[in-house]
């Protein structure tokens, strides 16, 4: 099973699109899955179920920062422009691919159909991040 494969499964076994989308890199960013599990677990439905952003671009742009940034707080432009156009580039293919940025949108932007189920925007977001970060 590849990774967008297993990242849907976990979705439907209860991972919100973040957790899904970022909890599949654990391993691959040396981070633990369960606390990738906890940051992601606020963006749900849109951010808090506000149905802004989607939850499954977030998380991959939360895996830009872990792959780019150098963690050094106390100079911290040092990696942020790679850290922010990963997640730009990633973002912009997202919202092409997905038919929408915000999950209000993406839900029922199509005369109050789903333009792209949450699986497909999980695995859209995932296989955007293996691209574009080299994972």
């Amino acid at each position: 099973m590849d990774r967008a494969e297993k990242a849907a499964k976990l979705h439907r076994e209860g991972y919100n699109c973040c957790q899904a989308a970022a909890c599949v890199f654990a391993d691959a960013v040396g981070v633990d899955e369960e606390m990738l599990y906890r940051i992601g677990e606020g963006f749900g439905g849109g951010m808090g179920t506000g149905k802004g952003v989607c939850g499954a671009i977030s998380g991959a742009a939360m895996i830009a920062g872990l792959v780019h940034s150098d963690g050094n707080i106390a100079d911290p432009g040092q990696t942020k422009k790679f850290s922010t156009r990963a997640a730009g580039n990633m973002q912009r293919k997202f919202k092409e691919q997905a038919k929408g940025l915000y999950c209000l949108d993406i839900k029922t932007g199509n005369n109050g159909q789903s333009f792209t189920s949450c699986d497909d925007c999980i695995k859209i977001a995932v296989r955007l991040a293996e691209e574009e970060l080299g994972l």
